[in-house]
C-alpha cells in the first residue's frame, strides 16, 4: 500500500500509517527504527541501500529528505509491506521545517525499540549532538562519501561517542578477519606493520590505527598502484613476514613463511551489505571505538615520503605462484590479534 501526502503534518502522517495497517496488518514484527538522512540528489541510491539493509533486519525506514524549496513545506510517502518486511517513510522537507526534523521524526518512531540513525552523506562532525543523533541508539556514517574521505574519518574520531560508528570499519572486516587468522596460523611475535592502499582511501586509516592499537608496534601506510583502496597488509615477524595483497576486486594472495602462497576470497563489500553489518550490533562496539581513538591520536598514520610501486613491481614476480585454497571459516571470525 502506498500513501501519499501534499503540504501535511507529522499528526496527519502518523494518522495516515495507523489506517495503513489497518489494511495490511501490525509492525510487531519490525525490530527497530532506520533513519536515514540525505538530499534529492541521493534519494534513489540510498533508499536502495536502506530496502536492502532492511530486508534481514526488518525495520520502519525514515527517509529524511532535504529539498531545495525555501517555503516550510512536509510532504510525505507511506510504503506499507511494499518492498521490505516493514515500512518506508518518504519526508520531503524544505525551509524552516527542515531545520527541525526531529519534531517530525519522533511521533514516527517504533514505540520501545532501538533507532538508528544514518547520514550516507554529509554526516554531522559530532552526530550525539545533531537534533536525530541525540534520541538515536546507534549514529552510522560514511566517510567514504566524503571529498576527503581520510580527514572526514579523522573529525569523526575525534569526536566519537558511544553508539557512533563509520561504514569504514564494516569495509576493513575481512581485512582484519585474514590478519587474525594468519596471527593464529602463524604465532610469534610482530616487529612492524605495513599497508598499501589507494592515498585517499579512508578505510586504510582505520585499519593502520587499528593494527597499531592492538600489536602495539610501528605500523607505516604507504600510496599504492594497484586495483583500488587496500592492496596489501603486511606483518614482519622474526620468521618472515606475513602477507595479504588483493589481486583484483574478489580476491587476494595469502603468504605466511614456510608455506606455498594460497587464494583468499576479499570481495568489496557494497554499502548495503555494510549497512546489514553495522545494524547486526545495537550497542556501542568496544574495539571500534578502540580503533577509532588511536586514529584521533595519529596511531599508525605515518607515511613514507617514497611510494611504493617499485615494491609493487617487484610483487609481480610472485603472480605466477600456484595457489590453493585457504579457510574461509578463518576469514568470517575475526578474532582481535593479542597485543
Amino acid at each position: 500500500m502506498i500513501v501519499t501526502l501534499n503540504d501535511t503534518t507529522a499528526g496527519k502522517i502518523v494518522s495516515a500509517l495507523i489506517e495503513a495497517h489497518r489494511g495490511i496488518g501490525g509492525s510487531s514484527a519490525l525490530v527497530h527504527t532506520l533513519i536515514t538522512i540525505c538530499d534529492s540528489a541521493h534519494y534513489d541510491s540510498v533508499l536502495a541501500d536502506a530496502v536492502e539493509a532492511a530486508r534481514e533486519h526488518p525495520a520502519r525506514v525514515l527517509m529524511v529528505v532535504h529539498t531545495r524549496g525555501r517555503s516550510s513545506k512536509l510532504d510525505a510517502e507511506i510504503q506499507a509491506g511494499e518492498t521490505t518486511p516493514g515500512d518506508v517513510i518518504v519526508l520531503r522537507m524544505s525551509g524552516e521545517i527542515a531545520a527541525h526534523p526531529d519534531s517530525v521524526v519522533l511521533p514516527l518512531l517504533l514505540p520501545d525499540s532501538p533507532v538508528i540513525a544514518w547520514w550516507p552523506h554529509n554526516a554531522p562532525d559530532d552526530m550525539a549532538e545533531d537534533p536525530i543523533g541525540r534520541f538515536a541508539t546507534r549514529r552510522i556514517s560514511d566517510s567514504a562519501s566524503a571529498p576527503d574521505p581520510c580527514a572526514a574519518l579523522r573529525r569523526r574520531a575525534e569526536h566519537m561517542a558511544p553508539g557512533d560508528s563509520d561504514l569504514c570499519w564494516a569495509r576493513i572486516t575481512r581485512w582484519r578477519a585474514l590478519a587474525a587468522a594468519a596471527l593464529d596460523q602463524h604465532p610469534g611475535l610482530v616487529h612492524s606493520a605495513r599497508v598499501e592502499a589507494d592515498p585517499h582511501n579512508g578505510p586504510t586509516s582505520l585499519l593502520t590505527a587499528w593494527l597499531a592499537e592492538r600489536l602495539g608496534v610501528p605500523v607505516e601506510r604507504f600510496d599504492a598502484d594497484g586495483p583500488g583502496g587496500i592492496v596489501s597488509l603486511s606483518l614482519t615477524t622474526a620468521a618472515g613476514d606475513i602477507e595479504i595483497r588483493r589481486t583484483d576486486g574478489r580476491s587476494a594472495v595469502y603468504r605466511i613463511p614456510g608455506e606455498p602462497a594460497r587464494g583468499v576470497a576479499l570481495e568489496r563489500r557494497s554499502i548495503a551489505e555494510a549497512m546489514a553489518e553495522e545494524l547486526r550490533r545495537l550497542d556501542p562496539d568496544p574495539v571500534q571505538g578502540e580503533a577509532m581513538e588511536a586514529l584521533a591520536k595519529g596511531l599508525g598514520q605515518k607515511r613514507p615520503a617514497h611510494s611504493t610501486k617499485a615494491r609493487a613491481d617487484e610483487e609481480q614476480e610472485h603472480s605466477s605462484e600456484d595457489t590453493g585454497k585457504a579457510p574461509e571459516e578463518d576469514a568470517d571470525k575475526t578474532e582481535e590479534p593479542a597485543r
